[in-house]
Parts: structure tokens; C-alpha cells; sequence
């Protein structure tokens, strides 16, 4: 028993270390193992990481119902890419770069939204906290933009261009279906 949870804990820092270097751009798709379990959980570890950050400005069934609907309009964005550029052998790897990576990202955020969110409710300037989450939102662009490219072999301006249109067109629905947290910010 003791050896089998050696071995779990190694596994979990070899994929642990795999995604960091996803995120800093050391590593890329190629390098994640094709399995459909390490797929499975790093869906449920995005959706829940991303659960978690929803949650700092919405109720807990909105948090998880938004992040739900990101987390599937991902994965179909990602499939779509690898079915328009023929390289649907790559999915499996592509995606669970993009959800690993992306979840890792969102972690080390939360604490900085929830500080920033502290921060707005008690009419605080956001100063460094608030450099520091943006630095972070546009460094996950970033690492999700290197992922399409390695995955779809266009440049990395293509690449990037492909990001935030899938980031305009999430947006845009999930604001259709939850239009009252719209008004709520305006």
C-alpha cells in the first residue's frame, strides 16, 4: 500500500511539473500523455478551478452552471480547430494541455480575484493585486495560444488571433444565457 501511494504521488508530480511547463511555455501538447483518464480529470479540475473563481462574484449554482458551459465551449472550440485543420489525432493531448494548463492558471489566480474582490467591495484601489491578475489573465492567453499553435502548426499571431476570438465568442454566449450578471456590472 505505501508503495502504490509513492508511486501516485510521483505520477502526480510528474503531471503537476508537465503542466507547469505547459505554462511556461516549456513543454507543449506533444509532451501530454494521450489518456482518457488524465482527460476526464483535468475536465473536472478545470471545471471546478474555474468554479471556484466564478464564485468570487456569483452565487455557487451560477459559478458552477457558468463554469460548466465555458468548460464544454472549450473543449468544442478545441475540436472544431483540430477537425478544420486535420489534425484530429491531436485532440486528446491538445485539450488536456489546454484544461491542465488552464486550471493550474486559474489556482494561482483565485487568491488574487478573491483579494482583488475584497478590495473593490471596500472601495480600495486594486494597485498591485489588480496588475498582478491581469499579468496572469494575459499570460493564460498566452499559454492557450502556444497550445493552438503547437497543435494546429500556424504561426503564433494565428495562434493568438484564435484565442481571443474563442474568448469574444465565449463571452458572448455565456453573457446570452446569464444576462442578469451583465446588468449587475453595468
Amino acid at each position: 500500500m505505501v508503495q502504490h501511494t509513492c508511486w501516485m504521488n510521483n505520477d502526480f508530480k510528474v503531471l503537476l511539473r508537465l503542466f507547469f511547463d505547459l505554462c511556461l511555455i516549456q513543454k507543449g501538447p506533444r509532451d501530454v500523455p494521450d489518456s482518457s483518464v488524465l482527460l476526464k480529470f483535468v475536465f473536472c479540475l478545470y471545471f471546478l478551478a474555474g468554479s471556484v473563481l466564478l464564485s468570487s462574484s456569483l452565487t455557487l449554482s451560477e459559478a458552477l452552471m457558468q463554469s460548466f458551459i465555458e468548460t464544454l465551449l472549450l473543449g468544442v472550440f478545441v475540436y472544431l480547430l483540430v477537425n478544420f485543420f486535420a489534425v484530429k489525432n491531436r485532440f486528446n493531448q491538445s485539450i488536456t494541455a489546454v484544461y491542465g494548463s488552464g486550471a493550474l492558471m486559474t489556482i494561482v489566480s483565485v487568491p488574487f480575484i478573491f483579494w482583488t474582490a475584497s478590495l473593490v467591495d471596500n472601495n480600495s484601489p486594486t494597485g498591485v493585486v489588480g496588475l498582478i491578475v491581469f499579468l496572469i489573465v494575459c499570460w493564460s492567453f498566452i499559454v492557450m495560444a502556444n497550445i493552438i499553435r503547437e497543435t494546429i502548426q500556424k504561426s503564433f499571431s494565428v495562434s493568438l488571433l484564435l484565442t481571443f476570438c474563442y474568448l469574444y465568442v465565449s463571452y458572448q454566449l455565456i453573457t446570452k444565457v446569464f444576462p442578469s450578471e451583465i446588468t449587475q456590472i453595468n
